[in-house]
């Protein structure tokens, strides 16, 4: 299953085998011994000599059912005829994939695997802005797409981030992804930021989106309660799903 799908979650693993989380941590931890495999958390991922890609599906894997059910609350925003940036977060990629066959909308995103996802929906516009690609998020960096995304106007952007740091807003690890996510901010009605409880954590590099600039944001119940309440209190709506 890893060489196949090149990483696999311990729940998925744990329901196709009929055994518990427990026993498939157990496997994992012995097969990661021998060097044929790297754990990550919540899952595994195949040892490859690419070392970007495997960082690429470490995220996705990471609080897979977290994840989902962010992106299920998420795809309620989305209305037939509407505009809507995806960033190249993978949450964002989460809710591509979970979008209803016969939902009418345009989508725009500098991200190469959910351009791909979306293009899975028939009724679905796809616009992919092009330019220098960035090899661990799979994304078009850059003055191009910048230039790109300035020239639409979004009813929505979903977004996402590596952190989120009370009370200032969104950081980023790498600074090519800063200019492109305020691009889609700045060109959009609504934003909605899409963050499991992994990203509520101590600040990155950089700032990227602070929280006056974000309308609400969906997270799940393991994120701390009062942090919730102190984001609120700045007037940014959040919506907890549970998990």
């Amino acid at each position: 299953m890893i060489e196949k799908h090149d990483g696999v979650g311990v729940t998925s693993l744990a329901e196709l085998l009929g055994c518990s989380k427990m026993t498939i941590r157990r496997d994992l931890e012995e097969i990661k011994q021998h060097g044929q495999i790297n754990k990550v958390h919540g899952g595994a991922i195949k040892v490859k000599n690419d070392s970007f890609q495997p960082s690429f599906i470490n995220r996705v894997i990471e609080n897979k059912e977290e994840k989902e059910a962010i992106s299920r609350e998420a795809v309620e925003l989305i209305e037939d005829g509407s505009v809507v940036f995806f960033d190249a977060g993978t949450t964002p990629l989460y809710v591509a994939k979970n979008i209803p066959p016969k939902l009418n909308f345009t989508a725009v995103t500098n991200s190469l695997m959910t351009a791909c996802e979306l293009c899975n929906k028939p009724y679905v516009n796809v616009i992919i802005l092009g330019g220098e690609l960035h090899h661990s998020s799979y994304s078009a960096v850059n003055n191009m797409p910048i230039s790109h995304a300035t020239n639409f106007h979004a009813d929505l952007a979903l977004i996402s981030t590596w952190a989120v740091s009370y009370p200032e807003g969104l950081f980023e690890s790498m600074l090519q992804l800063i200019e492109i996510k305020r691009a889609l901010v700045d060109s959009s009605e609504k934003v909605v930021l899409l963050s499991d409880h992994s990203k509520f954590k101590s600040k990155s590099l950089c700032l990227s989106i602070p929280f006056t600039d974000i309308d609400r944001i969906i997270t799940d119940n393991k994120t701390n309660p009062e942090i919730i309440e102190k984001i609120r209190g700045l007037g940014v709506a959040v919506s907890v799903v549970e998990v």
